[in-house]
């Protein structure tokens, strides 16, 4: 990891992770959120700002590193699997006894896929068992599959055809959408091909940060930039459900890539000493994975308590909710993926 962390790129994965889980609550628990309403009815968009991060993250820690060589290549895969495996075996598992429905037959004929990351290359699947709880975790292990050969595709090829690169991924992904749509094909929510073409948005747009036409653009890295992309991007979506566009998430990427792409390159420059030192921040980071896979179980607790109690008030539920993937989140970092990653972390030194 690089020795300084950017405090902007863990400012936007920790915006991510909470407006899908806003986008979660007002889904499950029915939460009204006045003026955001719509921006959190898109809340899945963020999904696309996810990928794109991690492209651009996995690129900005390992633009040095060598990968095609035997032995680095080695720990890199080694370290994404520790990274992501441990703790997604263990949700699995805790899912499958707490909340899933499927027989042991059923189980035992999906483990193998499970087991390999590969759930997501099955989109029928996608609703069976945890799947719609882990699509990202299988989309983001075929992408590490293939990020050595990205990187060093963006470190010999000229800027411009990084430009030509994030053009036609955005087109592809963008027409996509029309064609599901229109022909009422399968959804490509979960599909790790147009998962990875977003991946490799954000790994193109971080190389772009090293070539000399990233300095004309370096006067748009400060906050208030970063404000402004977010303000258009929420004016922008609330506008596109007003006048008629469905509200599928992937339609919507005509303008969360352009929106995204310009919120990374501007949170990728910011300084903030106060946010660089921030341990709430630095722990937000820390549990953010976990917190994606916590959303599983706090909405249970939720309808258990209008239940007992006959209560069913939007800012209470969020707040239930909110508290107890907070709680189960940081325990299942501290207790089983902050071990799991430093004993694993022994084996490869």
């Amino acid at each position: 990891m690089p020795k300084k962390r950017i405090v902007g790129l863990d400012i936007f994965r920790v915006l991510a992770v909470f407006i899908v889980f806003l986008f979660h609550a007002q889904l499950f628990l029915k939460c009204d959120f006045g003026p955001a309403d719509s921006v959190i009815q898109m809340g899945a968009v963020f999904m696309t700002g996810f990928f794109m991060l991690s492209g651009f993250v996995l690129y900005l820690t390992h633009s040095q590193t060598n990968l095609m060589q035997v032995t680095t290549l080695k720990k890199f895969y080694f370290k994404r699997a520790i990274g992501i495996l441990p703790l997604y075996y263990f949700f699995a598992l805790l899912f499958i006894v707490t909340l899933g429905q499927e027989s042991l037959k059923e189980n035992l004929i999906l483990a193998p896929v499970e087991i390999l990351g590969l759930q997501s290359t099955f989109s029928s699947i996608f609703t069976v068992s945890h799947n719609d709880g882990t699509w990202f975790i299988s989309c983001l292990l075929i992408c590490y599959l293939l990020f050595p050969l990205m990187q060093e595709v963006a470190k010999q090829i000229s800027s411009r055809a990084k430009i030509l690169i994030i053009a036609f991924c955005g087109v592809a992904l963008c027409w996509a959408p029309v064609i599901v749509h229109f022909y009422h094909t399968a959804s490509i929510y979960e599909n790790p091909f147009y998962r990875g073409l977003e991946f490799t948005i954000g790994v193109m747009l971080c190389s772009l940060r090293n070539d000399a036409i990233a300095d004309k653009f370096k006067f748009l890295q400060q906050w208030k930039f970063f404000a402004a992309e977010f303000l258009l991007y929420a004016v922008a979506v609330t506008a596109a459900l007003k006048i008629g566009i469905p509200g599928n998430y992937m339609l919507f990427d005509f303008i969360a890539l352009p929106a995204f792409a310009a919120m990374l390159w501007s949170l990728s420059g910011v300084k903030s000493e106060a946010l660089e030192n921030s341990k709430i921040l630095q722990f937000a980071c820390k549990i953010s994975y976990a917190f994606f896979l916590a959303q599983s179980f706090c909405w249970i607790p939720v309808f258990k308590f209008q239940e007992l109690t006959g209560i069913n008030n939007g800012f209470l539920n969020f707040a239930i909710s909110f508290i107890v993937c907070i709680l189960v989140s940081a325990a299942m970092h501290i207790l089983v993926e902050r071990p799991a990653t430093k004993k694993l972390t022994k084996i490869l030194q």
